[in-house]
C-alpha cells in the first residue's frame, strides 16, 4: 500500500474511533460544557426528530481527522511544523465556537430567565436543554478553522 493509501486508511481508522468515542461520552460531554448557574440544573437531552443531537456529535468529531487531511492536501502542507499549526487552529477555532455558546447559554440563563430561577436559593430547577446548538457551532467553528489553517499554512507558489 502507498504512503497516501496509509493515511487515507489511518485518518479512516481516527474517524471511526472518534465517532465510537462521541457516541459514549456525548452526555459527559456537554454535561461538563454547561454553564454553572445559580438556580439552574442543566439536563442533557436529545429532542426527537430526525438527526439525533448524539448522533450529529459524533459525526462532528469523526469529521475532524477528515477535514483536517482534506486541508492539507488542498493547501498542500506538507512540513509538520506547518500541520502541527494547522491541527492546533483548527482545535482553537472549535474550542473558541464551544466557548462563544457557552457564555451564550450563561447570559441567556443568568439574565434573561430569571423566572425559572426558584425563589428558594436552596433549590435547583432541573431544566432540560439539548445541545444540538453546541454541536452546530463546534461544527462552524470546525469548518472556519479549516478555512483559517488554509490560508495560513499553505504552501505558498511564487512565479519563478
Amino acid at each position: 500500500m502507498s504512503h497516501s493509501g496509509k493515511i487515507y486508511v489511518q485518518t479512516l481508522i481516527l474517524s471511526i474511533a472518534l465517532f465510537i468515542l462521541g457516541q459514549i461520552v456525548f452526555i459527559k460531554f456537554f454535561q461538563f460544557l454547561e454553564p454553572n448557574v445559580n438556580g439552574v440544573l442543566f439536563q442533557i437531552t436529545e429532542q426527537k426528530g430526525k438527526i439525533k443531537t448524539s448522533l450529529l456529535f459524533s459525526l462532528t468529531l469523526a469529521f475532524v481527522p477528515i477535514l483536517l487531511l482534506l486541508t492539507w492536501r488542498l493547501s498542500p502542507i506538507n512540513l509538520l511544523s506547518k500541520k502541527i499549526g494547522s491541527g492546533l487552529t483548527i482545535l482553537i477555532f472549535i474550542l473558541l465556537a464551544i466557548w462563544i455558546h457557552r457564555q451564550a447559554v450563561k447570559s441567556y440563563f443568568t439574565r434573561v430567565d430569571k423566572n425559572l430561577i426558584s425563589v428558594d436559593q436552596n433549590k435547583n430547577v432541573v431544566y432540560p436543554i439539548d445541545p444540538a446548538p453546541f454541536v452546530y457551532y463546534m461544527f462552524v467553528g470546525m469548518l472556519f478553522g479549516c478555512i483559517a489553517s488554509y490560508f495560513l499554512f499553505r504552501q505558498r507558489k511564487y512565479p519563478t
